[in-house]
């Protein structure tokens, strides 16, 4: 069955810990047939990236006139951008499972991270140290994808690697960094899957006593 698409969403949750991991989170209950789709047009895209402070105001407006522009190139760009998202989901899953990187989404996110890189450059932050730019003018209509790549390198070679999780909850799928000392968590918010689980779980018991008990318990 196709994803099921909403308007334009207007607010995205960023509680994940890692910015690729986040934007795989813009699916709402990924496992089962009603999946929810939260990207469905090039404006969705440009609204996450602001929301996620990877794209300012004017560059956000510039793209979008770009984007007019140039429609079928902002399509193109949509479609890559979510083909990419697919691709982190299908690895980030398998190694949360501890199955191998799927070899097709590993050459997707290499892709990406190639092209990202090609177009990237330092400049000197207000930190005093440096920070990573895309000095392009115009700017690509793809360059919301160049920054999810950047992220996704950076966690792939990094220690918090071994914290990726994917939500225990059987209709989410969402994905986060367990940053607990003992890597106990289990859902992307306990007050929404964790609290559905629960209820669930007391559902069952209730249901399971009725029938031990018999029709005259």
């Amino acid at each position: 069955m196709a994803d099921r698409a909403v308007p334009a969403v207007g607010v995205f949750e960023f509680n994940a810990g890692w910015l690729c991991l986040d934007f795989t989170n813009t699916v709402r209950a990924r496992p089962i047939s009603e999946r929810v789709e939260m990207i469905n047009t090039y404006e969705d895209l440009l609204s996450w990236a602001r929301q996620a402070t990877i794209l300012t105001p004017g560059e956000a407006a510039e793209l979008a006139e770009a984007a007019r522009r140039q429609p079928r190139a902002a399509v193109d760009a949509l479609t890559q951008a979510l083909s990419l998202r697919e691709a982190l989901y299908g690895l980030f899953s398998a190694r949360a499972a501890g199955l191998p990187a799927p070899d097709d989404d590993l050459r997707t996110i290499n892709k990406a991270i190639g092209k990202a890189m090609a177009r990237a450059g330092l400049t000197p932050s207000a930190r005093g140290g440096f920070e990573w730019i895309w000095p392009d003018s115009p700017p690509g209509l793809d360059r919301v994808a160049w920054w999810v790549a950047r992220s996704v390198a950076e966690l792939l070679t990094s220690k918090d690697l071994t914290g990726v999780r994917e939500c225990a909850g059987y209709d989410c799928g969402w994905l986060f960094l367990d940053g607990t000392k003992n890597r106990s968590r289990r859902w992307c918010d306990m007050a929404t899957c964790g609290n559905r689980a629960k209820g669930r779980r007391h559902y069952e018991r209730r249901k399971s006593a009725r029938g031990a008990r018999g029709p005259g318990g």
